[in-house]
């Protein structure tokens, strides 16, 4: 059995021995190689970008070379063209129903249109009938009031009603601000 005083002794060298450096001086060889493998790699990397540039002479002051000047990158979109983008889709048949139908008097409210041109069988609508009541309306589906839902457009639905054609149109925001003059 070890006495008290050699057992503090030989922790005492275990822990002379453990900080004596052995080990650390692998880390500073270890980062040293590092930094000189890095340091290659950013050398060989200027050098050959100043070797590609070396073959085009350029002088101080010389316009750029219309290579540059004329890249790939598109212009700018036209915002005013904005709304010929179809954002939220288009009516199934990519036109507007004939001008001369008339508009419903049913006692309907269009509050919503949702038109997929990837997926026309999920377009629907939200309308609001008389009574107050919301619900969710497919083309070819019955309306409130004997109507059939026959096709959607972007700002309105055209219903069949008594063997005519009749629309509904979405209502425009009562809300805008009035305008000042001055």
């Amino acid at each position: 059995m070890m006495k008290f005083k050699e057992l503090s002794r030989f922790t005492f060298q275990l822990k002379v021995t453990g900080a004596g450096l052995p080990g650390m001086a692998f880390f500073r060889v270890l980062a040293t190689f590092l930094a000189s493998v890095y340091f290659s790699y950013v050398l060989f990397f200027v050098v050959s970008i100043g070797a590609a540039d070396a073959d085009q002479p350029t002088t101080l002051g010389s316009p750029v070379p219309a290579a540059i000047e004329t890249s790939n990158v598109p212009p700018p979109p036209d915002l005013l063209q904005i709304a010929d983008w179809h954002l939220f889709g288009r009516s199934a048949n990519g036109q507007q129903a004939s001008t001369s139908v008339s508009e419903t008097q049913l006692q309907l409210k269009l509050l919503g249109v949702f038109l997929f041109s990837q997926a026309p069988e999920n377009t629907s609508v939200i309308i609001q009938a008389d009574d107050g009541q919301q619900k969710k309306y497919r083309p070819g589906e019955e309306l409130p009031g004997g109507a059939i839902l026959k096709t959607v457009e972007h700002s309105r639905v055209v219903i069949e009603h008594n063997n005519r054609q009749e629309f509904l149109a979405l209502e425009r925001n009562k809300a805008a601000l009035p305008a000042t003059t001055e």
